[in-house]
């Protein structure tokens, strides 16, 4: 397997795929195959190294879905219950009517469902409908403000959206968007704990995870990896604000629940593991139940319709849980990985699977703007399954 995977991904980083790559392949816990490839920051000549920092955007989703599940099993949360019980902000939620294109009350109640699997309505920016263009002007305002004396906050970051029309009606179809950010405001809520402490004391710390965080001190700075946008054929330096998030140098305002962490590939392991084998980790920790689990991983939206909202060439063959893809159909999305295989990915393209039928982690990640599951990611899924042993 390993020359394999080495041979592949070496000739993907001489394509010009990437600048630098980290790899690995767990196992009931263990590592049975991890490498590092090309350069994790090129204009500074570091290399990739196996505890490279990287931006890990929507990696950070799974995180929150768990931190929802934890208060579920608590007993201070359910799925069925509205937003507006936790954040009362989500009160009087309206919708744009396709008609008139003017906002309406919404037919139906926001729930916590809604949120978890991406059914809310509230889509991140874009320019495709007005709720996007009204995210956009808010994401627009939040980079504004981000180096000022009142940048946004998590608290006005969930007021605000609450204020902005939603796409459609809850539960009608399937957006990706900005729920995850919500999802993350109402654990603050309920807990009572800053979102980031609440994830610090219920599943980083727990895990022995001290390489995960909303940003990167200085002490680490030279184990953190460039990102890269593609711009006339090559690769270049992506100095750019997304997703209202910070330059990482510093402890952001708004602790984004949908894309804020950094994490290294052994780090987020230890939570990985943990996934794939029942909630538990290697030392025996547990930070979700079996069955609270199995509810994240379970399919939400049904594959024709989700297939039908959805056009990302990634998620064919795919369901969607919480905060999660769901493989339903091998055929369809060209693996052959196991049925019922979960995880996500990031937008710089750090990708990760879960397998609980074979208690296995496999992770591919760079740093490439809008690379989300990347071909060699891809690659990297069938040559491990081809072979597995049994």
């Amino acid at each position: 397997m390993k020359q394999l995977l080495d041979t592949m991904i070496e000739a993907c980083l001489h394509h010009g795929d990437f600048v630098g790559a980290n790899a690995a392949v767990y196992r009931n816990y263990d590592c049975i195959y991890e490498n590092s490839f090309g350069m994790a920051d090129r204009e500074r000549g570091l290399p990739m190294q196996k505890d490279t920092i990287f931006r890990i955007y929507s990696m950070t989703k799974p995180v929150t879905a768990v931190a929802v599940m934890q208060l579920v099993e608590q007993g201070k949360l359910h799925p069925d219950f509205p937003v507006s019980w936790y954040l009362p902000e989500f009160q009087n939620i309206t919708v744009y009517d396709s008609q008139t294109g003017k906002p309406r009350p919404a037919r139906e109640e926001l729930r916590v469902q809604h949120l978890l699997n991406m059914t809310s309505g509230m889509p991140y920016a874009n320019s495709m409908n007005q709720t996007q263009k009204d995210t956009a002007a808010f994401y627009y305002e939040m980079e504004q403000r981000r180096d000022s004396e009142h940048p946004v906050t998590l608290a006005e970051y969930c007021r605000r959206i609450a204020e902005i029309p939603l796409e459609f009606d809850p539960g009608t179809h399937w957006d990706y968007g900005t729920s995850a950010d919500v999802l993350g405001g109402i654990v603050q809520a309920v807990s009572g704990m800053d979102y980031r402490e609440y994830l610090f004391q219920h599943i980083f710390r727990p895990l022995g995870m001290t390489d995960t965080d909303f940003y990167v001190p200085e002490e680490k700075q030279n184990r953190f990896a460039m990102a890269y946008e593609p711009k006339n054929q090559e690769l270049v330096p992506d100095l750019g604000c997304h997703l209202g998030l910070n330059n990482y140098q510093t402890l952001p305002a708004f602790i984004s629940g949908g894309a804020g962490l950094c994490s290294t590939v052994p780090d987020y392991s230890r939570f990985a593991t943990a996934l794939a084998n029942g909630g538990v980790s290697a030392d025996g920790t547990r930070i979700i139940s079996e069955k609270a689990l199995k509810y994240i991983r379970t399919p939400q939206i049904g594959g024709e319709s989700f297939r039908k909202d959805q056009q990302w060439d990634s998620l064919r063959g795919y369901d969607y849980g919480c905060l999660v893809r769901v493989l339903t159909d091998q055929a369809a999305a060209g693996t052959i990985a196991n049925l019922g295989e979960f995880g996500w990915d990031g937008w710089t393209g750090t990708y990760f699977c879960v397998d609980p039928a074979e208690k296995l982690v496999i992770f591919f990640w760079i740093q490439t703007a809008c690379a989300g599951t990347s071909a060699a990611a891809k690659l990297m899924r069938n040559i491990v399954y081809g072979k597995l042993e049994s």
